[in-house]
């Protein structure tokens, strides 16, 4: 008698990896014996409002994310199990387009524009600042929770550059002393003016 063989496929963004053909249910939701409550109550409303079509896939993967604020795991199976699919194959989508994210975000999330614009008004010490001071680096969180740093390669408002958006809100022309202010109301100050010790 042949022994099943279980398949393990990695996503090349998160490098983690799903269990294809686990528990007798092709790793659905229905087969994990727990499930997170949120993404239970996020599937509940979705599952009624798409489809089981592949056409659904993106769109659910995009709900998913706008409610929880990430794409966990159970989620990734939620959607393969309404879909009739395997859960890496769902996942392949999802690491596919830069737009979604695997890990929890932090309560605050800061982006910095990396095009050319911000970049030569000064974007760019903007986000080594922030780097050096979170101790992150971009598409990380901080290990207390409290801020996600990210950064895209335009906002498509070249006009406003240097632009940083907290938390969805879109500042533009931001300089260090802005930048101060605006961590700081995420709750991590970031030192933006880096002096020399005294008699150095």
């Amino acid at each position: 008698m042949k022994k099943k063989l279980v398949k393990r496929v990695s996503s090349g963004k998160t490098g983690r990896a799903l269990n294809t053909g686990s528990q007798g249910n092709g790793g659905s939701v229905g087969s994990e014996s727990r499930i997170d409550p949120a993404v239970e109550k996020w599937f509940a409303e979705a599952k009624t409002e798409f489809s089981p079509s592949r056409s659904s896939t993106i769109p659910m993967l995009q709900s998913a994310q706008t409610a929880l604020g990430y794409l966990p795991r159970d989620a990734i199976r939620a959607i393969a199990r309404h879909l009739g699919s395997a859960p890496a194959v769902v996942e392949g989508v999802a690491s596919f387009y830069a737009q979604f994210r695997f890990e929890k975000p932090g309560r605050h999330r800061i982006t910095v524009c990396g095009g050319t614009a911000c970049y030569v008004r000064g974007g760019g010490k903007l986000m080594d600042d922030l780097q050096a001071d979170l101790k992150i680096a971009p598409g990380k969180t901080t290990a207390d929770g409290a801020v996600t740093l990210e950064s895209v390669a335009c906002f498509g408002a070249c006009a406003l550059a240097p632009i940083v958006v907290l938390d969805g809100k879109v500042n533009g022309r931001v300089n260090s002393a802005a930048l101060r202010a605006l961590v700081g109301a995420a709750g991590k100050p970031v030192r933006t003016a880096r002096r020399k010790k005294a008699g150095a």
